[in-house]
């Protein structure tokens, strides 16, 4: 054998031993431990620029679309819930017995939007719901006695129009 080939065989047998054995797939593994993660969005497109993070999936939401809250328990479905809570903290019931009496949820686009109230205060205890899908973030409008508190996840200031529509229903805003 020349140093040529010897060397073209030192090379393949390093490639050959070099290579790892496929990595299993994960929901096999997670099905055998007993724990399904739920469906998980990788990447958002901020402006001209893909940010990857790890964001829970909207797309089970989106079928709310002509449903009522209540009935859907969409308010209590992950990561709804979690989000809300730690968005609002104490005042988390106060937007819960808003949506009381409400229509149906609305999809448009990649925001989702209800409103609701308590009932036999509509016009001034309502409270009203957007989530962007796209950008992963939560709005909340709370009115108390007319006056409105509106609250957004991130520090975001940029509202959906449904939510801005909303809070100018009421005259003391």
């Amino acid at each position: 054998m020349s140093n040529r080939q010897l060397t073209a065989f030192y090379m393949m047998a390093a490639c050959i031993l070099g290579c790892k054995q496929p990595v299993a797939n994960n929901k096999i593994e997670e099905k055998k431990h007993g724990t399904i993660q739920p469906e998980t969005d990788t990447m958002i497109a901020v402006n001209d620029t893909i940010e990857p993070l790890q964001v829970a999936s909207w797309q089970i939401f989106e079928q709310y679309d002509g449903k009522y809250a209540l009935e859907t328990g969409m308010l209590r479905k992950e990561p709804l819930k979690t989000r809300i809570n730690k968005l609002l903290g104490k005042e988390e019931p106060v937007f819960t017995e808003r949506f009381d009496v409400t229509p149906p949820v609305e999809v448009e686009g990649t925001i989702l939007y209800n409103q609701g109230c308590r009932r036999h205060y509509c016009g001034t205890d309502e409270a009203a719901l957007a989530v962007d899908m796209n950008r992963d973030i939560i709005y909340i409008g709370i009115a108390v006695n007319g006056m409105v508190t509106l609250y957004a996840e991130k520090n975001d200031s940029v509202y959906p129009d449904k939510l801005l529509k909303w809070k100018q229903k009421f005259p003391l805003n």
